[in-house]
């Protein structure tokens, strides 16, 4: 090897994170972005508090008319989703259910459901309560890019 080929021991660490910054930058390009979910909290009597920790799916998802009824001992929630944009939007949602001391009702298991509005499209969910210890629950929204 010439004495031109070979790399100083201070450049040589130097290139090392050089390279791992490179490599980072790059990655970033093509991963699948990343960000918070929102939670939509609700429960009987009560109105809807919202953490919007995703605001970009804040700003383009409006949830609206949250109402909610018991039948045949079940609480029963039903809401609309309503994209505020021309372009569509793909996003999950899950809900959660709480019993009167906020814990998770036994057997509620998290299923998330993939939805695709297209511009300025809405839908309204009904969702049905697996028990009738449900007494409040949570809708959790997120990018579809942030479940598998």
């Amino acid at each position: 090897m010439s004495a031109h080929q070979r790399m100083h021991p201070r450049n040589a660490l130097l290139a090392i994170p050089l390279a791992a910054l490179l490599l980072a930058s790059l990655g970033a390009c093509t991963s699948t972005p990343r960000g918070s979910q929102n939670r939509y909290e609700g429960r009987e009597g009560g109105q809807m508090t919202a953490v919007e920790g995703n605001q970009t799916l804040a700003r383009n998802l409006a949830i609206k008319n949250p109402i909610h009824k018991r039948e045949d001992g079940r609480m029963i929630v039903q809401f609309d989703l309503e994209n505020r944009h021309s372009t569509p939007l793909d996003f999950a949602w899950a809900v959660d259910w709480f019993d009167r001391d906020g814990f998770a009702v036994r057997g509620a298991t998290r299923h998330w459901e993939p939805i695709a509005l297209g511009g300025y499209g809405s839908t309204t969910l009904t969702v049905v309560a697996p028990s009738p210890e449900a007494s409040s629950w949570k809708l959790q929204v997120t990018s579809r890019n942030e479940i598998k």
